[in-house]
């Protein structure tokens, strides 16, 4: 009978070894397809960060296009009045026609603006500040 028991334990260690080294193969494998799942995770958010990359790269250049295209569109038509007024000054004044010479030049007369002196402080403007002391109230 004790050759029996001792079978039956050698029996049950083997069985129980070999479940558990079952056991050890299949965690290995979840831990694997864990891996490989992490793995495309990565790979998708990469991919999907320069997707959003570029759509908005694409959509800031579009708006800087349009920016521009509309800001000449202004350009051109405060200009062409502009153009226009000097045109009609020079067909109603004789001396006219040496400001609209100048201007459509290479080199435009300066106006008042230009001639103002540069005495102006520019920048920010500056607050005058009380100095404070720090210290017990009284």
């Amino acid at each position: 009978m004790a050759k029996e028991l001792k079978d039956i334990g050698e029996e049950y260690r083997k069985a129980s070894n070999e479940s558990f080294a079952s056991v050890i193969r299949s965690v290995n494998e979840i831990q694997r397809g864990f891996q490989g799942i992490a793995s495309e995770m990565t790979e998708q958010s990469k991919r999907s960060v320069g997707q959003a990359l570029e759509l908005q790269a694409r959509i800031a250049k579009k708006a800087y296009d349009t920016y521009v295209s509309e800001l000449t569109k202004l350009g051109q038509m405060i200009f062409s009045g502009y153009q226009t007024f000097l045109t009609r000054a020079g067909e109603a004044l004789p001396n006219a026609g040496d400001l609209v010479k100048s201007a459509s030049g290479s080199r435009a007369q300066r106006t008042a603006a230009h001639r103002v002196t540069g005495s102006r402080k520019t920048g920010a403007a500056r607050r005058r500040s009380r100095k404070r002391k720090f210290g017990p109230k009284k």
